[in-house]
């Protein structure tokens, strides 16, 4: 049971580049999150056709109806990315990679790639204004970039939804990692973290285990000013200089695009 659509990075021309391919991750229930986000910031790659793609990643579900739901909806949109891990938090990991093992396999001709979630604003047009910029385009050839914390300490409370016991992560400190919630980097990098992948122990917090994939690299992460928590302003969304807020319900998302709002 899985779904692939090679075709998403497909263009006319065969030497003709994308600019930016976004992954979503998100799980079979939330149908209203998905199509909401098409309507809404993924407009922007235009059903799949535009210099910006994206793919939903999925993993798979014992619950026949809903799995019969995400193939009646991958039939209308061909957006869907999915393999047959079972689709769980704790597997987060594997959706990721397994996203970047397809972008490394299918969409070569991508320049850049972002992954995010579903429950997220994403300024698509200021993300790729930003990684046109020379500086960024070259470092992102050996880096990530995003809301990114250069040291943190596992937590090792069992109510948390992060807790990580010391057997599966005996260190004292994370390596520096970029929040799960949106990050960037070139295709290259994501082919190299696949490629590395086999050679770095598994562990259950995606954006930690790709920092220690880049840390197997010697690649770098940089801190990147736009990633915020909410702005209170609607039309804050909107500026240039935000490029993703995270937990915005598919309500809110439908009245940030629909709000009217002066240039900044």
């Amino acid at each position: 049971m899985f779904i692939q659509n090679d075709h998403i990075c497909d263009t006319l021309d065969t030497s003709e580049h994308i600019d930016l391919l976004i992954f979503v991750t998100t799980v079979h229930h939330n149908v209203l999150n998905r199509q909401t986000i098409r309507r809404t910031w993924l407009s922007y790659t235009n059903n799949n056709t535009a210099n910006a793609r994206h793919v939903f990643l999925l993993g798979k579900t014992a619950e026949n109806s809903l799995q019969e739901s995400v193939m009646r909806e991958n039939e209308i949109y061909h957006d869907i990315v999915q393999e047959t891990f079972i689709d769980s938090y704790n597997n987060l990991t594997y959706k990721t990679i397994m996203g970047f093992k397809w972008a490394a396999t299918k969409c070569s001709n991508v320049k850049f790639v972002m992954k995010t979630d579903d429950d997220m604003w994403v300024n698509v047009p200021s993300i790729i204004k930003m990684l046109s910029g020379t500086g960024m385009a070259n470092y992102l050839q050996t880096g990530l970039t995003g809301y990114c914390h250069q040291k943190a300490s596992p937590i090792r409370d069992k109510r948390s939804k992060w807790y990580a016991s010391f057997s599966s992560y005996p260190e004292e400190f994370f390596p520096g990692f970029c929040s799960g919630t949106g990050y960037m980097t070139s295709i290259k990098v994501v082919s190299d973290i696949y490629h590395v992948s086999p050679q770095v122990p598994f562990f259950h917090l995606e954006d930690v285990y790709v920092s220690l994939c880049v840390r197997r690299l010697g690649y770098l992460l940089n801190q990147t000013s736009g990633f915020l928590a909410g702005p209170s302003n609607i039309c804050d969304y909107k500026k240039d200089n935000v490029l993703t807020v995270h937990q915005v319900t598919p309500s809110k998302l439908i009245e940030i695009w629909k709000q009217v709002c002066n240039p900044a």
